[in-house]
């Protein structure tokens, strides 16, 4: 081992505590400089997909995520969460109050009021009645008396705004929890709105809301009102429903609720950029006897 002379190691030894001594002085962002963060935001779009489920001509309930395949675009997509029947529902339910249903008006208020009347108590309802015009009714609280009253107190009066309050309808639920739905009665085609059968479609494949559309009365004798409900029903898993006699109405609505109790909802992060086109959905259960019914596909975000 080499010997280093006593006043050299001294030295030594100085310089070393002095260093050491400096290092100790100085703050933790003087010894170890901060590297500047890189923080990451990834947006993904929640897409909801509401359905129900039958096997031949019965309703399927109790089902799990797991019972589920979704696909989009024909590839597998994980499910993030199920929404079954103990999430409650957000109903808007549409009533037409044209001049046409003056004969028939009591008993389309005694077949709303029943629908209204059958909802469970954590289930949420906007009645609006259309005619020339739109008015909206929201349940703001648990008591349904305001709904039911403004139900009894319609009249008959004035044209169809049928497209405007199917829109309406949509903007209602925006932003909701639970599972949502459009409920609808109507005799005839839109005679008075601002918007298009193609604006409500188009609302529609966007917003994925179900329409359960009930047509009735002399609006049936043209087929174009039936191709039309049947086309909002249809491209979100909705339903139409027709009815020759207005006494069949308390009925029709009494299926739909059944329906809404037994519907689900599928919540899924897409992996599809936003590219602002539409996607195709395919959704089934493992069990090959069950139908399920759906919407068709969902836009992208814009980029």
């Amino acid at each position: 081992m080499r010997y280093a002379p006593p006043g050299t190691l001294a030295a030594l030894l100085t310089g070393l505590l002095t260093v050491a001594g400096l290092a100790a002085q100085r703050t933790p962002q003087e010894q170890m400089p901060e590297t500047p963060s890189v923080k990451f935001s990834i947006q993904s779009q929640l897409v909801e997909v509401y359905l129900t489920v039958t096997k031949g001509k019965q309703l399927v309930p109790r089902l799990r995520a797991s019972d589920f395949e979704i696909k989009e675009d024909g590839i597998p997509v994980t499910i993030d969460r199920l929404d079954s029947q103990e999430v409650p529902l957000q109903i808007v339910l549409l009533v037409d109050t044209s001049e046409s249903v003056q004969d028939s008006l009591g008993t389309i208020q005694d077949a709303a009021a029943a629908f209204v009347e059958g909802l469970h108590s954590d289930d949420r309802v906007t009645l609006a009645l259309f005619n020339s015009d739109v008015r909206a009714f929201p349940q703001t609280t648990e008591d349904r008396e305001p709904i039911l009253k403004a139900i009894r107190n319609a009249r008959a009066r004035g044209m169809t705004r049928l497209y405007e309050a199917l829109m309406l309808g949509m903007q209602y639920l925006d932003g909701k929890r639970g599972r949502k739905a459009i409920v609808c009665f109507t005799d005839g085609e839109d005679t008075a709105g601002t918007h298009s059968r193609l604006d409500v479609l188009n609302a529609a494949a966007r917003s994925g809301y179900p329409v359960y559309a009930i047509g009735a009365g002399a609006g049936l004798a043209l087929s174009s009102l039936q191709m039309i409900l049947r086309e909002f029903a249809e491209i979100n898993g909705g339903k139409a429903l027709f009815i020759q006699s207005l006494r069949k109405l308390r009925e029709a609505f009494a299926e739909v609720g059944s329906e809404l109790r037994s519907a689900y909802v599928l919540n899924y992060y897409t992996r599809i950029p936003p590219d602002g086109k539409w996607h195709e959905l395919s959704v089934t259960t493992k069990d090959p006897a069950c139908t399920v019914y759906s919407r068709k596909g969902f836009f992208a975000r814009n980029p």
